[in-house]
């Protein structure tokens, strides 16, 4: 877990952040709305046609898109995908619990509504949530009924699989625990979608396909999950051919 820093240490003592940064430092706020005015003066007359068709057709994406709600990862950079594309789910530690009722209804309703052709799950290096199980977080008896922890206790079936089928990176060489646990979790998950009733009568059906991805951000490299769901192989360009 993150320590405390001087924001949060004044927000415990219930005093606003806002007080506490130097005085040359735009707040938080002032910074979001700054990033909005570029984007309206600079992107949105260029996006403007796109949108005003989606807005007329509705969206019909292909994938719908498990992933953390790291802040470091953006699904639309990392699969150059745009607006309509992806039907993208995001939570703490891209897990997919069969009882959270919010999960399972966005893959019901991107399998049944929107009939998507794949679902991706996507985990990332460092994960906090990953990290924090590690711990042993979701135990701690202080801790016992958080929202957190409670949600982190989902992730426990991917500390259980990481200790007898841990998933690696195809000519990686050895990995440390934090990322042993990350990229099993990412199968774990995939095991849990393919559970879904939604998704097992698509995929029985043919109509749909489960995609593992693993994105590691120091080397800014994204992997997909091998046919032998043990290892992570890294998503070459296509060069293109000499003339």
């Amino acid at each position: 877990m993150q320590s405390i820093g001087p924001q949060g240490l004044h927000r415990e003592q219930g005093l606003p952040p806002e007080q506490f940064l130097p005085a040359e430092q735009p707040l938080p706020c002032e910074q979001l709305l700054g990033g909005v005015r570029e984007f309206q003066q600079h992107t949105a007359p260029g996006l403007q046609p796109e949108l005003a068709r989606l807005a007329r057709e509705g969206q019909s994406p292909s994938q719908l898109f498990i992933t953390c709600a790291d802040s470091r990862l953006v699904p639309n950079v990392i699969t150059n995908s745009g607006p309509g594309e992806l039907f993208t789910v995001r939570n703490i530690g891209n897990l997919v619990p069969p009882p959270d009722d919010s999960v399972a209804a966005a893959i019901e309703y991107a399998v049944e509504i929107l009939e998507v052709g794949t679902i991706t799950v996507c985990g990332h290096s460092g994960c906090g949530a990953m990290q924090s199980l590690l711990h042993g977080a979701h135990r701690r008896d202080g801790l016992a009924r958080t929202p957190l922890t409670r949600w982190l206790r989902h992730g426990q079936d991917s500390l259980q699989r990481v200790r007898h089928s841990p998933a690696r990176i195809a000519g990686g060489g050895s990995a440390d625990a934090l990322e042993r646990l990350c990229l099993t979790n990412v199968v774990q998950q995939l095991d849990n979608l393919a559970a879904n009733p939604s998704v097992r009568r698509r995929a029985a059906a043919g109509g749909l396909r489960l995609t593992g991805l693993y994105f590691d951000f120091a080397k800014a490299q994204t992997y997909v999950l091998s046919h032998n769901r043990r290892t992570f192989d890294p998503v070459r360009p296509h060069l293109e051919s000499a003339a």
